[in-house]
């Protein structure tokens, strides 16, 4: 059966990665695959473009490219809904919405649109609906795997979340988690400890797509905090944001500025800050880490995200590049199971976005 996609949030970054991936990987070439996919809706924040035939693909790029005449204004994000209702066949092919926005309230109210009045599926690598809403949102969300696919709201897609939805329905108990939850902030540290100035390399991270679209979403530690409440949610534990303990990358006043240029320009107040820090980390043999921990004990969990210095041969200490690491300690993993991943980038987050839809396919076969 064809798999239909309505990608919004197509023309940011990871939006026009994931529709190039779809159109050149082959993905909709119904002799490769047994479940082709077919892109159906494309949105950005203000007009969209649907098919449900199928978008052509001079058409889809031309949408993406800010070119394409023809587009369609809409106000909110129902519209999808109500433009799927109408047209699209669920005997003919299935169909999944794909969220690639960094939006909290409004696309909370969509997701669980799509969730409980219809049979559409959704993959999201935003993380805002399954960290600050609810947690009986979360459940409500995340109930049916076969429909809610959110592996890409934390590391990029690796296989934390997965890992820990299986741990809870295997009733195996978690005593802790620790580990670096941001491939942006691993990045920083570890261009930091080969010399470089931090405000060359946050403005680096940036233009590579490594960054949330504001910066200062990593350097604040909020992303960290909500990739930690998401895993912890997954784990089966009631946490909402405001349980973690975070302390920024950075100072607080530089982390009100709204303009990107200008907040990437302060930065360069920081650099000898920062110098000095990896040069104090080095006497011990220790490097700068930003970890997130969570721990439980006597059902009380504890959370917390900081910038430590841990030890250079240690398992986080190691790191390298945007890679991420986790640790698991449980009943069945008394001595730490490890997840290590590329944690930031466009092409793998698009990747495991389109590992997600596969998920997300009621009869997934393989072609032969």
């Amino acid at each position: 059966m064809i798999q239909d996609v309505f990608i919004i949030g197509a023309t940011g970054r990871v939006g026009k990665t994931l529709a190039r991936q779809i159109l050149e990987k082959g993905d909709t070439d119904s002799s490769i695959h047994a479940n082709p996919t077919r892109i159906v809706g494309l949105a950005s924040s203000s007009s969209t473009i649907f098919s449900f035939k199928g978008i052509p693909k001079n058409n889809a790029l031309e949408f993406l490219n800010g070119q394409y005449k023809k587009s369609s204004a809409y106000n909110s994000f129902t519209e999808f809904i109500e433009i799927a209702s109408r047209q699209h066949k669920m005997s003919e092919s299935t169909l999944a919405f794909i969220d690639l926005t960094s939006l909290n309230e409004p696309m909370t109210k969509f997701h669980l649109e799509v969730i409980q009045n219809t049979d559409y599926g959704i993959a999201t690598a935003n993380k805002n609906p399954v960290a600050l809403s609810s947690y009986e949102t979360f459940q409500l969300l995340t109930r049916n795997p076969r429909r809610y696919g959110y592996r890409c709201s934390v590391m990029a897609g690796a296989e934390a979340v997965p890992f820990l939805r299986d741990l809870k329905d295997l009733n195996d108990n978690l005593k802790s988690i620790q580990g670096c939850f941001s491939g942006t902030l691993s990045y920083i540290n570890s261009e930091l400890e080969i010399g470089k100035s931090f405000s060359a390399i946050v403005r680096e991270a940036h233009s590579k797509g490594y960054t949330e679209p504001h910066p200062r979403d990593d350097l604040s530690g909020i992303d960290v905090a909500r990739k930690i409440v998401v895993l912890a949610r997954t784990a089966g534990y009631e946490i909402g944001i405001d349980d973690v303990s975070i302390k920024p990358f950075v100072p607080k006043k530089y982390l009100s500025e709204n303009n990107i240029e200008i907040f990437l320009k302060n930065l360069s107040e920081l650099d000898e800050t920062f110098k000095e820090r990896v040069k104090q980390a080095e006497k011990y043999n220790a490097t700068l880490r930003y970890i997130a921990i969570m721990e439980v004990k006597n059902e009380k969990v504890m959370i917390e995200v900081a910038l430590k210095e841990v030890p250079k041969q240690s398992q986080l200490g190691s790191l390298y590049g945007t890679m991420n690491k986790i640790v698991i300690v449980s009943e069945s993993y008394p001595n730490g199971y490890s997840i290590e991943a590329p944690g930031a980038g466009l092409e793998v987050t698009a990747r495991n976005i389109r590992r997600d839809l596969l998920d997300l396919l009621p009869e997934r076969k393989v072609a032969l």
